[in-house]
């Protein structure tokens, strides 16, 4: 979008074109947000990831999680999950959590202002699901030191990722 002004200098009139800032993609948003993470870390290497993005501390604008799932960023007892706050400016890093895998789901119950995340913890055939609860600053950096839950308190769950590799993008809680 183009604006033009008008500035009259010495008699004379000079037309100003103002050119308004271009827009940001979504894409381009969870790039900047994972390449300054990465970037903080001193690492080149970008790491296969899903995200998925929702509103998890209320304020109308939708936060991102992304699951690093790359051989370099994940252990016998899952991946790393990046939670970020989503502002007019793009992303900020909130937390970083090791160990969880797919599925991830958002819960209505919140702690803190944000919404709990469910988590699965675990390898194959000892899995189950945590709670991530917001403690004021961050999200637990190891899901793995939590209580396994009842699955019954499931239900309410939103998925955000799946288990079999799809995301679910801008979801409500």
């Amino acid at each position: 979008m183009l604006i033009a002004g008008c500035a009259e200098h010495s008699g004379t009139t000079t037309e100003v074109a103002l050119q308004a800032p271009a827009q940001v993609s979504e894409q381009d948003r969870v790039g900047k947000a994972l390449a300054d993470f990465l970037a903080s870390r001193s690492i080149r290497e970008v790491p296969a990831h899903r995200d998925a993005s929702t509103d998890l501390d209320g304020d109308g604008t939708n936060d991102l999680l992304m699951l690093l799932d790359d051989q370099n960023w994940c252990d016998s007892g899952g991946c790393t999950l990046l939670v970020f706050r989503g502002g007019a400016d793009g992303y900020r890093l909130v937390s970083d959590s090791i160990s969880t895998r797919a599925p991830i789901a958002v819960a209505d119950r919140t702690s803190h202002g944000w919404h709990d995340l469910m988590v699965t913890v675990g390898g194959e055939g000892d899995s189950g699901v945590v709670a991530l609860e917001f403690d004021g600053t961050r999200y637990p950096g190891d899901p793995t030191m939590g209580a396994l839950l009842d699955p019954s308190r499931l239900v309410s769950a939103k998925p955000l990722i799946t288990a079999t590799g799809t995301a679910i993008a801008a979801t409500q809680p």
